[in-house]
C-alpha cells in the first residue's frame, strides 16, 4: 500500500528567474517542437552551488519504505545536478499520554557517498529534481511507522567540492492535516544569544529538531543522552545565567512556531526533572514511592512550577525593586590640602517620589536600613585609572573585617572600616578619598584628566516596600542598579571627553549573562563565578569574594576547589549589586592590581619557569582578565583541575561578540595603555588581605598583555593548557616587556603590522 504524503517545505524563496528557468528545461534544443527525451538533462543546470536551496516535493511510504521527492537549486535559481551525498533521518511523535511527555522516536536513517554510493536507490534526473527510496523499513527499536503520529524528515545534502552542506526539514501528518504538535519546545534564537550556530555545538546539523530527532529513548543506550535530559546537563555549572532561570532557553508563553513552548512547566517528568535536581541521592527529591509520570501533575502544578524557578525574580523586576532607594550625586570635584589632592564627593538618598531621605544624626551609616554602601571611585579615564583597586568610601559594608576592634570610634568590631563622613548637611553626605594620583611615573601628569564613580547599595524592605531594619525577621533585601558618574577637577561632568571610550558594553556581554535593558545592567553577579566557601573566607571576611585558602593537616595550601555541586533553584529575587561589568569593574580590576597572593602561591611560584608569563595571565585587569578567563588561560584554568574552565560557547576569535565595533585595535594601547603592574615576591604566610598585600616591583607591557591573553597558552600532548614561550619572543622582538622594571619597558609596534584590518583579516571577521 502506498501512502502519498503531499506538502512541500522550502528553505528560501526561489526568484523570478527559476521560474523562466524551468520553463526553459520544459523545451528540447531541437526545431520539431518534441519534448526532450527522458533523463536527459533539459536547459541550464550546474553541478556546484554557493548557496543550496532543498525542496522537498512529495513524500510516500509503501509497505513502510520512505521514498521521498526533491529539487535542489544555487542561488542564481539554476537546477544543480549529480548530488550524490546526502544522509535522510525520519522519525515519529509519540504523544503525550497519562502524564508521560511528548517524545520524538527515530525511526531509521540513510547516507549516501560519492565513495560508497546509496544503501537505497537514487535516481537523479539531471534536471535538478531526484527521487530517493531508502533500503529500510520504517522501524527502530521495535518502534515501527504510524500513520496516525506527527512525522519528521530530516534531509541533509553534505558538504562537497561543490556545494556547501544545506538542510531542510519537514514535519507532517500524512493526511494532510495541519501539525497540532511536533515538539517544539526552544526557539532556537535563544541558543544563538550564546553559540555561533547550532552546527558548531556538537554535531548533527544545523537545527535543533536534529538533535531531538536523534537523542532519542530507543536510539540512545544512555538515559542521559536522551535530548531533554542532555541538553540540561550540559549547561549546568557552566551556563553564564542563574541555574534555575528557565526562561534563559525556555518561552514563557506559546507561540505559532512553538506550541509546546511552555512544556517546561506544563509537563513535568523525572527524566527532565532529574536532569538538574538530585532525585537518587537527596531525600528532598526523593520521589522513589513514584513509578512513572502519571502523577506529577497532582504535586506539581504548572503554575507552582512556574513559580517556584522565576516568581521570586520577576516579582524583584515588576516591583522595580532595584530602585526603592537610588544614590544621586550631587557633587564631586578634586581638593587641594597640603599639596595633595583629594575627591571630595558628595550624594543623596532618594525615594521612589525622588525625595531625599532623612537618615538618624544624618550619617547614612546609622540607617539600620542599609546593607552595604559603598562608593568606588579612581582617577585617570583616559589611562584606565591609576590606582590599585581605587578608592573606596565604605559608609557602610557588609564585609567582614577581623583586624578592627572598634577602637576608632565609627567601625563596630569586626566590619570593614568605615570611611568618616566629612560633613552632612540637608540629607547631602560628604566624604573625602584619597589622596588621589594625579601624576606618576607612567602617565605624567593627569589633574586635566577625569575620574570615575560607582554605586553599591544594597537596603531592606517589608512586603509594602517599606524600609526596615535588615536584623527585622522576613524583611527582603535587594541592590540598586550600578550607575556611572565621571568628574573632574571641577566638579561633575558629563563631556565626552571625560569618559572612558565604549569598548565593550553590558549589552554585548548580556547576550550570554542577560541583559537588563531597563537599567542597562548585565545580569552578571560576582558570586557567579566567586562562590567558593573556605574555612579562612569566613575568618577573615565572611564573603567568597575574598580570595583565601585554607590548609590540610599538614599545613600545605589547599585549592578551595570542588567538583561542581551546581544546587538546581530558582532564579534569586535579589539582583547583584555589582551587575555593571563594565566601567565599575575597571574602577578595581585595573592595570595597576597585581594578582593576589592566592593566585601567586597556589597556582604559581617564583621558582616555575613559567611564573612570569603565569602572573601576566592571571592578571585582574579588566582586559587581561577577561580575555584570559573566557579563552581558559588563567593560571586558576587547568585541564587537570578544570572547576574554573570557562566552556566558551562561541567563537573566541570573534572580537564582535564583546567588543563595541573596531574597539579592539591596538592604538589605544600603544598611546596611553599603562603597562600592568606585578608583584613577584610575596610572604604566603601573611594574615594581611591577600588582595591588598602587594607591592609593585615589575611591569609588563599593555598591548602584549592583552594579546598575551589569548595567546600566551596551547596545548600539550596530554590537553594541559600551558605557556607557549614562542608567543613572547615574538612580542618582545616588537618592543613588549614581561616583568621587568619601569625604566626597561618601551613603546611597542605591534600596531605596525596588527592593525585592525589585519586583526579582522586573521580573526576571519567581516
Amino acid at each position: 500500500m502506498m501512502k502519498q504524503l503531499p506538502f512541500k517545505q522550502k528553505l528560501s524563496h526561489v526568484a523570478l528567474l527559476s521560474v523562466l528557468l524551468a520553463g526553459m528545461t520544459a523545451c528540447s534544443d531541437g526545431e520539431d517542437g518534441k519534448d526532450g527525451q527522458p533523463g536527459e538533462p533539459g536547459g541550464q543546470v550546474s553541478t556546484s552551488a554557493k548557496v543550496l536551496t532543498l525542496t522537498i516535493d512529495q513524500t510516500s511510504i509503501t509497505d513502510n519504505v520512505l521514498t521521498i521527492d526533491f529539487r535542489a537549486e544555487n542561488e542564481l535559481a539554476i537546477p544543480v545536478i549529480k548530488i550524490n551525498a546526502f544522509k535522510i533521518n525520519s522519525a515519529q511523535l509519540l504523544p503525550e499520554l497519562e502524564g508521560e511527555r511528548s517524545q520524538w522516536q527515530k525511526l531509521v536513517g540513510e547516507t549516501c557517498s560519492p565513495s560508497k554510493g546509496c544503501p537505497g536507490e537514487l535516481v537523479d534526473n539531471m534536471d535538478g529534481s531526484y527521487r530517493y527510496t531508502l533500503a529500510q523499513p520504517l522501524v527502530n527499536g521495535g518502534i515501527s511507522f504510524d500513520d496516525s503520529l506527527t512525522q519528521r524528515v530530516l534531509f541533509t545534502a553534505l558538504e562537497t567540492d561543490n556545494i556547501p552542506a544545506t538542510e531542510v526539514i519537514s514535519d507532517f501528518m500524512v493526511d494532510g492535516m495541519e501539525v497540532s504538535n511536533n515538539r517544539s519546545i526552544i526557539n532556537a534564537d535563544t541558543c544563538l544569544s550564546c553559540h555561533d550556530d547550532i552546527a558548531s555545538i556538537k554535531h548533527g546539523g544545523a537545527h535543533l529538531e536534529n538533535c531531538a530527532s536523534c537523542h532519542t529513548s530507543n536510539n540512545m543506550d544512555n538515559p542521559d543522552a536522551i535530548w531533554p535530559v542532555l541538553a540540561h546537563q550540559a549547561h549546568i555549572g557552566v551556563i553564564p545565567q542563574a541555574l534555575g532561570q528557565c526562561t534563559t532557553c525556555h518561552s514563557k508563553e506559546v507561540n505559532e512556531q512553538h506550541k509546546q513552548a511552555t512544556n517546561w512547566h506544563q509537563v513535568p517528568t523525572r527524566e527532565t526533572c532529574s536532569s538538574c535536581h538530585d532525585m537518587s541521592s537527596n531525600p528532598v527529591y526523593d520521589h522513589s514511592t513514584q513509578p512513572d509520570n502519571s502523577n506529577c501533575l497532582t504535586c506539581h502544578a504548572p503554575d507552582n512550577t512556574y513559580d517556584v524557578h522565576m516568581s521570586a525574580s520577576e516579582k524583584a523586576v515588576e516591583g522595580d525593586e532595584r530602585n526603592i532607594v537610588n544614590i544621586q550625586l550631587e557633587q564631586a570635584k578634586l581638593v587641594e590640602k597640603n599639596n595633595q589632592y583629594f575627591a571630595e564627593i558628595s550624594f543623596a538618598l532618594l525615594d521612589r517620589q525622588g525625595q531625599r531621605i532623612s537618615v538618624p544624626d544624618g550619617n547614612p551609616a546609622n540607617a539600620d536600613w542599609i546593607k552595604n554602601l559603598q562608593l568606588y571611585t579612581n582617577w585617570g579615564t583616559s589611562v584606565d585609572f591609576t590606582t590599585s583597586r581605587g578608592y573606596s568610601i565604605f559608609v557602610k559594608s557588609n564585609k567582614k573585617d577581623i583586624t578592627q576592634d572598634g577602637s576608632d570610634g565609627i567601625t563596630p568590631p569586626g566590619e570593614r572600616a568605615r570611611t568618616p563622613l566629612y560633613k552632612s548637611e540637608d540629607n547631602v553626605f560628604t566624604y573625602l578619598m584619597g589622596p588621589i594620583v594625579t601624576q606618576d611615573a607612567i602617565s605624567g601628569d593627569l589633574i586635566d584628566d577625569a575620574g570615575f564613580i560607582t554605586n553599591r547599595l544594597i537596603y531592606c524592605f517589608d512586603a509594602g516596600q517599606n524600609l526596615v531594619s535588615c536584623d527585622q525577621a522576613g524583611h527582603t533585601k535587594n541592590a540598586e542598579a550600578n550607575k556611572r558618574w565621571f568628574f573632574n577637577k571641577d566638579g561633575l561632568t558629563t563631556a565626552p571627553e571625560a569618559k572612558r571610550p565604549v569598548i565593550v558594553s553590558n549589552k554585548t556581554c548580556g547576550s550570554c549573562h542577560g541583559y537588563d535593558e531597563f537599567n542597562d545592567n548585565s545580569e552578571l553577579g560576582c558570586r557567579n563565578c566567586h562562590s567558593r566557601d573556605t574555612e579562612i573566607n569566613h575568618e577573615l571576611a565572611n564573603t567568597t569574594c575574598f580570595s583565601g585558602h585554607d590548609h590540610d593537616e599538614l599545613g600545605e595550601h589547599v585549592r578551595p576547589f570542588k567538583e561542581r555541586a551546581m544546587v538546581a533553584k530558582g532564579k534569586p529575587g535579589f539582583l547583584s549589586s555589582t551587575a555593571d561589568i563594565v566601567d565599575p569593574c575597571l574602577a578595581c580590576h585595573n592595570p595597576n592590581t597585581p594578582p593576589t597572593q592566592a593566585i601567586r602561591e597556589m597556582h604559581t611560584k617564583p621558582s616555575d619557569w613559567d611564573y612570569v608569563e603565569q602572573l601576566t595571565v592571571s592578571h585582574p585587569d579588566h582586559k587581561v582578565w577577561m580575555h584570559s578567563l573566557h579563552t581558559n588561560q588563567r593560571a586558576t584554568q587547568d585541564r587537570e583541575n578544570g572547576v574554573r574552565n570557562i566552556e566558551y560557547p562561541a567563537d573566541k576569535a570573534n572580537c564582535y561578540r564583546c567588543h563595541e565595533g573596531d574597539t579592539f585595535g591596538v592604538d589605544r594601547l600603544t598611546a596611553v595603555g599603562r603597562p600592568l603592574a606585578l608583584d613577584l615576591d610575596y610572604d604566603p604566610d601573611s594574615r594581611a588581605h591577600p588582595a591588598t598585600d602587594i607591592s609593585v616591583n615589575a611591569y609588563t607591557s599593555p598591548v602584549s598583555a592583552t594579546c598575551y591573553a589569548c595567546h600566551a597558552k596551547h596545548e600539550d600532548a596530554n590537553g594541559n593548557m600551558v605557556i607557549n614561550k614562542a608567543v613572547r619572543a615574538h612580542m618582545e622582538q616588537n618592543g613588549g616587556r614581561f616583568g621587568v622594571a619601569a625604566h626597561e619597558l618601551q613603546v611597542e609596534s605591534c600596531g605596525v603590522c596588527h592593525s585592525v584590518m589585519n586583526l579582522k583579516e586573521v580573526h576571519n571577521l567581516d
